[in-house]
């Protein structure tokens, strides 16, 4: 079974705000994402990707993008990674909490969390052990037998904005680093398939 990616893109914006891949400020009607990185980038993991074509705001679990995530997720099987750019790492955030108080025995699943470009929440708040003790809290509230319960142990990969040197040739002066984050973690994988043919695996991937 090949297994997914599902890529959140980040708010929605009209021309003027966000720019693309050449530095253009188009707008973004189905929220803000260099795609060809983000898909790129999953391919590279060994997932097929899966790009939501829903903007990233409004950011909470029953939001739009959380809600179309997780119907995913719950009924694709083989939906076993979430890559959440800008806004929609801020939903992803809502994700795995939604996961760990309503459907705690999915979290095993889960092999990696990707979040670029959201700052707004520290790593740990995206760290498994935060995730399983909140799963745990709530199982034990509703007393929950955990005894075969498997907690979530998927790989965490957290990145805020790039350093300016990550901007293209050719991009306008003053151009922001946020939309660039995909190309960013994009070369580091590369130069790590570069140096390890392969490059990452997940841990318990084959």
């Amino acid at each position: 079974m090949t297994q997914k990616m599902l890529i959140l893109r980040g708010n929605s914006a009209p021309a003027g705000k966000y720019p693309d891949e050449k530095g253009n400020l188009r707008a973004w009607p189905d929220g803000a994402l260099h795609v060809g990185a983000a898909e790129k980038y999953a391919r590279l993991m060994h997932f097929k990707p899966e790009v939501l074509p829903i903007p990233g705001q409004p950011q909470s679990e029953t939001s739009p993008q959380a809600a179309e995530a997780l119907k995913r997720f719950m009924e694709d099987q083989s939906v076993c990674a979430f890559y959440g750019f800008s806004g929609g790492g801020i939903n992803l955030r809502h994700i795995l909490h939604s996961l760990a108080k309503n459907n705690p025995q999915t979290l095993e699943r889960v092999q990696l969390v990707v979040v670029i470009g959201a700052p707004e929440h520290p790593r740990i708040d995206y760290h498994h052990t935060t995730i399983n003790e909140m799963a745990k809290k709530v199982m034990a509230k509703e007393r929950i037998d955990t005894t075969n319960w498997k907690p979530a142990h998927y790989w965490l990969i957290y990145k805020t904005n790039p350093p300016e040197w990550i901007l293209p040739k050719g991009v306008p002066n003053g151009t922001g680093t946020h939309m660039f984050g995909p190309e960013w973690l994009l070369g580091e994988e590369m130069m790590i398939e570069r140096m390890y043919p392969g490059g990452h695996v997940p841990p318990d991937r084959p």
